[in-house]
């Protein structure tokens, strides 16, 4: 099964013909070294049959020579990205790694998500969606504080303390501040809590494996999680395994619950909110393509339960590819 199969691994990072491809960024330089990197290392050092390359153009010119495509490109420079390699995969009728198209939309998709959410049961807080031509009412839908962002995209890229707005009226402000970069905002109910991350993935026989719940602090106000410090270019973030087993039933069955009901998708991490004053978890969104690198949430999880090391956790997600492939 698979053995000879060839692999397209498609990575912002992944050396194309050999050559490095040079990280501009200090968040750029921690994503090259410790995800695609590691990942790229794992494919030539366990003899996959793989060819790797950071233009996706190369999937367009050379379909025809591979049987798996592994895409973790997250933004590629255009509006709705996310979904270009799957749906490239469908047309040409190629096998891949991660979700498919309708799938990752629905996850890109901030309110669509909580819509399904919604639709099944689970708690979430009030929200509305907005955008330059259709910008935010002058009056407030539900009470504050808010919290104000992207509402496409999964990359915390722009999020700070300055998203956490205490009237209407900042609110406002921040949205458009927004609109003048053209991107289209979610403003979200307030919920002061604790963030929990939740990784689930699936199996070959359909069964999906839940790892621990992992929790997030954050020092800056409301508890913000910036896009630096998920990229460890900037202090104040810790992360910690939840040891709280009726927490961690109530988290695992609704990630389980919701994981099953947005297939096919190989892997995700679900997202909640836990309020400090109830106890309540609040779903917030979810990933399809999140940070797979050794220093990642993810990772962590699986490393505290069902694996032993990174290098399983990656063969693991290919295996599930390479399995479709001698299907």
């Amino acid at each position: 099964m698979g053995a000879m199969s060839k692999i397209l691994f498609l990575a912002q990072f992944a050396p194309t013909d050999g050559k490095h491809i040079e990280p501009q960024t200090p968040e750029e330089k921690f994503y090259a070294e410790t995800y695609h990197l590691k990942i790229y290392e794992i494919l030539e050092k366990n003899s996959y049959n793989f060819y790797a390359t950071s233009d996706v153009s190369y999937l367009i010119n050379h379909h025809d020579e591979f049987d798996l495509v592994w895409s973790v490109y997250n933004r590629m420079g255009f509006r709705n990205s996310e979904v270009f390699v799957q749906s490239l995969c469908e047309y040409f009728g190629l096998k891949y790694i991660g979700a498919a198209p309708n799938v990752r939309a629905l996850a890109e998709d901030k309110s669509m998500s909580k819509q399904l959410a919604e639709h099944l049961d689970l708690k979430t807080a009030n929200w509305v969606v907005a955008s330059k031509q259709y910008p935010l009412s002058n009056y407030s839908p539900f009470n504050g504080p808010y919290f104000v962002k992207p509402r496409f995209g999964s990359a915390s890229i722009g999020i700070d303390e300055s998203c956490l707005c205490e009237d209407w009226t900042a609110t406002q402000k921040k949205a458009n501040q927004y609109f003048s970069e053209n991107i289209d905002v979610i403003v979200e109910e307030y919920i002061d809590g604790i963030h929990y991350g939740v990784p689930i993935m699936n199996t070959i026989e359909g069964t999906p494996i839940i790892a621990t719940p992992h929790s997030q602090l954050s020092d800056k106000r409301g508890n913000i999680i910036t896009y630096a410090q998920k990229r460890y270019t900037e202090l104040g973030m810790s992360r910690c395994m939840c040891r709280d087993e009726n927490l961690n039933k109530m988290l695992t069955h609704h990630a389980g619950k919701y994981f099953m009901n947005m297939q096919p998708c190989d892997y995700a991490r679900i997202d909640f909110i836990v309020e400090k004053s109830t106890g309540i978890p609040y779903f917030l969104e979810v990933n399809v393509l999140m940070n797979l690198g050794i220093k990642g949430g993810f990772v962590a999880s699986f490393l505290d339960n069902h694996f032993e090391s990174y290098v399983e956790i990656i063969r693991f997600i290919l295996n599930l590819g390479l399995h479709r492939v001698g299907k």
